[in-house]
């Protein structure tokens, strides 16, 4: 009787660590840079860089409204997006992207970027697929199946950040 209560006991512990192992995965909240499943080979996609404060774009307003700010200042997430499209062998850049998406109401009021028209720049070869909180599976998943990933990031001043994971290394997550 009392070998029947240390085994059931067992497996009870080990149900409710499975349990909480599956949580930790699919959680959808803020994450920390580093976790997730580990990866014991390092994934590093080919991700081109393009730079915000690049000279040639750096000064054009985002959305061409003076007051949404300029792609140097603010323009992290068309900088991203225009990353990811180049990695998928669409030829643009933050300038062409924010232009086209001037032209098709890109952007809200405050100059943020409506993602799924960002996906209209090439409908035959992206879609926009999920925009919510990230979980650790869902960023991994992508990152094993060759998808690079855009996330928002809040920096120590409280200020949001667009940035592309290229890669994981271990439990670090490879960010340009």
């Amino acid at each position: 009787m009392k070998r029947r209560w240390l085994v059931i006991s067992f497996l009870v512990v080990v149900l409710v660590a499975a349990l909480a192992v599956h949580i930790n995965w699919t959680w959808k909240r803020k994450l920390s840079p580093w976790g997730g499943r580990y990866f014991f080979h390092r994934v590093e996609l080919a991700v081109p860089s393009f730079r915000q404060g690049d000279e040639k774009w750096s000064d054009d307003p985002l959305g061409g409204v003076e007051a949404n700010g300029t792609i140097g200042g603010e323009g992290c997430a068309v900088a991203s997006a225009a990353m990811v499209f180049k990695f998928y062998g669409i030829e643009v850049d933050p300038q062409q992207l924010n232009w086209f998406l001037t032209n098709v109401g890109g952007f809200t009021e405050q100059g943020w970027l409506y993602w799924d028209r960002a996906a209209w720049f090439a409908p035959n070869r992206v879609r926009h697929v999920y925009e919510d909180l990230a979980s650790y599976q869902l960023i991994d998943s992508n990152l094993s199946h060759g998808n690079p990933v855009i996330v928002r990031v809040r920096l120590p001043s409280g200020i949001t950040h667009f940035v592309v994971i290229a890669g994981k290394d271990g439990f670090d997550y490879l960010v340009q």
